[in-house]
């Protein structure tokens, strides 16, 4: 059996990058040796940002991946959590409806699922009922507790309380002028034409 040699890794001491600056010097000369120091630079920036940013986009890219996969799984628990609540509803419906059908209230109560499913009912304008009071925010305050109307901004009703305010107040400005309450009345325009 032959056994190869061990494979050196190459080390650079300080005599060997002596002998590499000296062997530069004199093949490019003192004024060119900055110049392309720099280009060097340069490249190695380049190639160091060009590796980070793909990195960047590998790690990114994993992370897609990563997050889809667990929206996946997240969407088939959810698919089937609602299954098994969808049983659920049915198996109470088909308890309620052998104990209505026997005639006898059932014994024990089903309890309810966590989550209730609300369908929409197609209810005319005519079925509901709104009250003036109902459109309004009730705000209660902390000390007393009682019910506080408030107009929403804007609103007839607040336009009409502010017109109201503004009426009052006028009628008040008009008795303090004329306390023994003789109107006069607008007085005519005069046309100087």
């Amino acid at each position: 059996m032959v056994i190869s040699p061990p494979i050196q890794i190459a080390n650079i001491g300080i005599a060997d990058s002596v002998l590499l600056m000296v062997l530069a010097l004199v093949v490019f000369g003192p004024r060119r040796l900055p110049e392309i120091g720099r280009k060097i630079g340069k490249l190695m920036y380049e190639f160091r940002k060009a590796s980070n940013d793909f990195k960047f986009q590998m790690e990114e890219e994993l992370r897609n991946t990563e997050e889809a996969e667990k929206r996946k799984t997240l969407e088939a628990q959810q698919a089937e959590d609602h299954k098994k609540l969808m049983e659920l509803v049915e198996d109470a419906r088909k308890k309620d409806e052998e104990a209505s059908a026997g005639g006898a209230a059932p014994a024990e109560a089903t309890p309810a699922p966590a989550t209730e499913i609300v369908t929409p009912a197609s209810e005319s304008s005519s079925d509901l009922e709104v009250s003036s009071e109902d459109s309004y925010l009730r705000i209660q305050p902390p000390s007393t507790g009682e019910p506080v109307q408030a107009a929403r901004p804007g609103s007839v009703a607040d336009a009409a309380n502010a017109m109201a305010d503004l009426d009052a107040a006028n009628n008040s400005v008009k008795k303090e002028a004329d306390p023994e309450g003789n109107s006069k009345g607008p007085e005519p325009e005069v046309n100087h034409g």
